[in-house]
This record gives structure tokens, C-alpha cells and sequence, in this order.
């Protein structure tokens, strides 16, 4: 997943720099915004707080505390990665491509560059990252570990352009770099789990 991730973001974000992606983030803007009924805007402006990176820095958090507390010590420090590697890869990105918000709200309250979406990158991050170790660890089943891997961040990045502060392309790249990010948490995780399993039991769980 990791060089599949990174090929994607970088063709994405090539024509992102390029402009030419104008006319698809124009055609998706216009259509949320002629589709956007109150109970639905009150809806996405509570899961948007939700799945902001300050809660999404927390849970993981509180989750490697969890871990930690179990004594998988360097389970939770895997867990760890994912928010972590999200704030640095999408402050970076926003300063490379610069990209100006929507012309409305995003660029009014939002304040900073647009590409790729911070909500997007995090939640994707994050939520995969979890979502894939608690199944690992047979904290979580298959259908729950989807929804928190797959459905949150769709949500969440979804979230971004009905509300208006972010372009279509912004949450797409978002989500790409969340994923990126997320696979390489798993990598070091399967990493972990083959060195713990060339210990001795009670030396994994002490």
C-alpha cells in the first residue's frame, strides 16, 4: 500500500499544482452547495468537530495509553505514529502547494493553505491505523473495524466539502496521505508483532 499511496498522491497533487483540477473541485463545489439542507449541515458541523485533528490526536492517545497499560508498550508506540505523521505530512504539504481555500467560508474562517485536507489526512490516518491493530488485536470485529477504518474518515473528509472549506481534490489527497501513513504504521506493527513473537510469553505481556 505504501508505494501504491505515494504514486497516487503525487499524480494527484501534480495536477493539482498544475490547476487542472479546477473544473471537477468547481462542478463538486457547485452541486454540495445547491444540495444542502440544515438538518444535514448541522449534522456534518458535529461530525467535522468530531474528527478534527485535536479529538483524533486524543483518541489515538488514549488508545496507546490503553495499550501501554496492557504492557504492549511498543504497540502503543505504533499507534502513535499515525497522528504524528499526519500533523507533520500535511503541515509540509500545505506549505508546498500553497492552495488557496474555496472562495466562501473555508477561505474567510479556515485560514491556512487547502492541500491536502488536515481532517482528511488525520481521520484516515488514525482511524485505518486503529482500526487495523484492534482487529489485529481482537479488540474490534470485521464489520466495526470497517466502520471505524472506512466509514469515519469518509465522513469526516466529507464533512470538509459540505461545509465548504475544502476542495474535493483536498479531502482526496487527505485521505491518500492518511492511508500512506496508516500502512506504514501497520508495516511497523507487523514488524512488532514478529519480534514479539520470537519472545518468550511472559516476557511479551511484563
Amino acid at each position: 500500500m505504501v508505494p501504491a499511496t505515494l504514486v497516487v498522491f503525487a499524480i494527484l497533487g501534480e495536477f493539482v499544482g498544475r490547476g487542472e483540477t479546477t473544473v471537477f473541485d468547481d462542478h463538486v463545489r457547485l452541486l454540495v452547495l445547491a444540495h444542502r439542507p440544515a438538518l444535514l449541515l448541522a449534522a456534518f458541523r458535529w461530525i467535522t468537530t468530531a474528527g478534527s485533528v485535536t479529538p483524533m490526536v486524543v483518541y489515538a492517545v488514549v488508545i496507546a495509553l490503553l495499550f501501554a497499560h496492557r504492557g504492549r508498550v511498543l504497540v502503543a508506540v505504533t499507534l502513535l505514529v499515525a497522528p504524528a505523521g499526519a500533523v507533520v505530512a500535511y503541515l509540509g504539504l500545505k506549505n508546498v502547494f500553497a492552495r488557496n481555500r474555496p472562495s466562501g467560508i473555508g477561505n474567510v474562517i479556515e485560514g491556512t493553505y487547502s492541500f491536502p485536507s488536515a481532517h482528511a489526512t488525520t481521520s484516515a490516518a488514525v482511524c485505518c491505523t486503529l482500526a487495523y491493530i484492534c482487529w489485529r488485536e481482537r479488540l474490534l470485529r470485521g464489520p466495526a473495524g470497517t466502520v471505524l477504518g472506512v466509514g469515519a474518515p469518509v465522513f469526516i473528509g466529507g464533512s470538509r466539502v459540505f461545509l465548504d472549506v475544502h476542495w474535493a481534490t483536498d479531502v482526496l489527497g487527505g485521505w491518500v496521505a492518511g492511508l500512506c501513513i496508516a500502512s506504514l504504521a501497520g508495516l511497523l506493527y507487523q514488524l512488532i508483532r514478529r519480534i514479539e513473537a520470537r519472545r518468550p510469553f511472559n516476557e511479551v505481556r511484563t
